[in-house]
């Protein structure tokens, strides 16, 4: 058995089931990709420990597959979130190629944690964005601008990161992973380029310009991935933590959360959220101690999970109403009960209410940050918890509790999508009812903390009593917020160049395809004559197809090999 689990690498699941998904019939494909999601998790939590894949290839050594103490649970809540999204996918018709290119792109999330050297881990970056960025366009319409302005960003902080491993491999001669990474100017460019991914401030816009954007499964999947991959990735780039990296997470959390105030749109709310969210993460790490790694990785494991049930509670509200804005929907949590019940478990998590998730891996990151003596940045965190509580307050008032302002048709909802719900919440039940099932399986060392001592539970009740009454003093004024793209004032230059960039690549893809366009059909009229002069001449170029494609497969098992 074990000789099976360590000879393929997990992630290839994820991309068979992606090849099925792109010829099979849509039940069969996802039928496939549930099956193969699903099973990774097994496959990851069965793998002995250490264990690794390497493979030589271009004159380097790769480990396509490393199961370690920090990789384990990442990879692992992946593959139950993967589940998930694929169910709530099909759930919400997404259609059989938004199936293959999520299952590719969490496939190459689930590589990128796994890999066990630099240069993998950068292959499995760029595939990241290539396939997310398919994954926006896929859905077209006001989705495509936004897909040009995420891929111009991670351009960026891939070439970055590019930069930084290649500086790396010439200070230590090695790609692989565990001899830390080269100070100096390779980490300060590695902690920039997997920035961009994180959301640090300023690096942030595509996270709410994009994930509101395409089909509710889609996002589902990217609000899952993208950044959490970061998240591993700045804790193998810095170790031992950075006082820097801790302020930005602290400056994450703050100016984020509110963001997520001002929005009227269920998904930029949420998607402002992630960049809070992260920023406790951020600041784990950069407090560089075993106890901020586990915090880290606990906030990391629940966040992948409460945060993708609050973008399926989003999606149910705008496939079920036709629309997300807060400024139209009302009076739901009578007409959509099961809907609501959910929304409430996945917003008692992310705001870390006793009793779910959120409390129990937002609590050791707080106890990390206090041990370590940061008081100013503890205080941050705390006030972000704060404006966490009021964010929710106010979606839950608006989207279910007050009366609609004007009449909303309600369609029914699938089964399918109900099971989904319900399933996706009870692991935010189930890691607050029982932090040990959380904390048992997280890297470095919780230290002894008691989420439900009495002290934590007192700080938490005044953090959710200072949120609840922030919203309610607050409420005439938050109703007055016109919907609009505040981000886009606050970072002008920063839009005007992303969409600049865009607008110069669908120009090029334009004359590109003119291009092209007028020279196949010149050579089309060409072969068109050669055909009546031979009629196998059509056939020979497919053959060349096949057999140059047969010979790709076959030195690629002879180098794996």
């Amino acid at each position: 058995m074990n000789d099976l689990l360590l000879s393929v690498p997990p992630w290839v699941a994820f991309l068979l089931a992606a090849a099925v998904a792109f010829v099979a019939p849509r039940r069969i494909g996802y039928l496939v990709g549930v099956l193969a999601t699903a099973i990774t998790v097994p496959w990851l939590l069965l793998a002995p420990a250490e264990s690794t894949l390497v493979v030589s290839s271009l004159g380097f050594e790769q480990t396509l597959y490393r199961v370690d103490a920090l990789a384990r649970p990442v990879a692992a809540v992946f593959g139950v979130a993967a589940t998930l999204a694929v169910a709530y996918a099909y759930a919400t018709d997404a259609d059989a190629r938004t199936n293959a290119y999520a299952l590719a792109h969490m496939g190459v999330a689930v590589a990128a944690v796994l890999v066990g050297d630099w240069l993998s881990l950068l292959v499995a970056w760029e595939l990241l964005a290539v396939t997310a960025t398919v994954l926006v366009w896929h859905h077209g319409g006001t989705a495509v601008r936004p897909g040009f302005r995420y891929a111009v960003y991670h351009l960026v902080g891939g070439a970055l990161l590019v930069a930084a491993v290649v500086l790396h491999y010439t200070a230590v001669g090695t790609f692989a992973m565990g001899v830390g990474f080269a100070d100096g100017l390779p980490t300060a460019l590695a902690v920039l380029g997997v920035g961009v991914n994180l959301g640090f401030v300023g690096l942030h816009y595509w996270v709410p310009d994009t994930y509101p954007r395409p089909h509710v499964a889609a996002s589902v999947v990217l609000a899952g991935f993208t950044t959490k991959v970061a998240v591993y990735a700045l804790a193998r780039v810095v170790p031992d933590g950075s006082a820097l990296v801790a302020w930005m997470g602290g400056a994450m959390v703050l100016y984020a959360v509110w963001m997520a105030v001002l929005q009227t749109d269920v998904r930029r709310l949420l998607s402002y959220h992630i960049v809070s969210q992260v920023g406790y993460m951020v600041a784990a790490i950069g407090v560089g101690t075993a106890a901020g790694t586990a915090g880290a990785v606990a906030h990391l494991s629940t966040h992948v999970l409460y945060k993708g049930l609050l973008f399926m509670v989003a999606g149910a509200l705008l496939y079920r109403t036709g629309t997300e804005s807060l400024k139209r929907l009302g009076g739901l949590g009578r007409r959509m009960p099961l809907t609501f019940a959910v929304f409430l478990v996945a917003a008692l998590a992310i705001s870390g209410v006793p009793g779910f998730s959120g409390f129990v891996s937002k609590g050791l990151v707080l106890k990390a940050v206090e041990q370590r003596g940061g008081d100013l940045l503890w205080w941050a965190l705390v006030i972000g918890g704060v404006g966490t509580v009021l964010s929710f307050a106010k979606v839950g008032y608006y989207a279910f509790v007050r009366t609609a302002p004007e009449p909303l048709d309600v369609r029914p909802a699938p089964l399918a999508l109900s099971a989904v719900l319900l399933v996706a919440a009870v692991p935010s039940i189930a890691f607050g009812l029982a932090p040990d099932l959380l904390y048992g399986a997280l890297p470095g060392d919780t230290g002894g903390f008691a989420p439900y001592a009495a002290a934590e539970l007192t700080k938490v009740a005044l953090v959710t009593a200072a949120g609840v009454l922030a919203f309610a003093t607050l409420r005439d004024a938050i109703a007055r917020v016109p919907s609009a793209d505040v981000d886009r004032l606050l970072h002008p230059v920063a839009f005007r160049l992303a969409t600049a960039s865009a607008d110069a690549v669908i120009a090029a893809g334009r004359r590109a395809d003119g291009a092209l366009a007028t020279a196949l059909s010149r050579s089309t009229d060409r072969l068109a004559d050669d055909d009546r002069r031979d009629p196998l001449g059509g056939r020979f170029g497919t053959t060349l197809l096949v057999v140059a494609a047969a010979l790709g497969v076959a030195l690629l098992v002879a180098q794996l090999g």
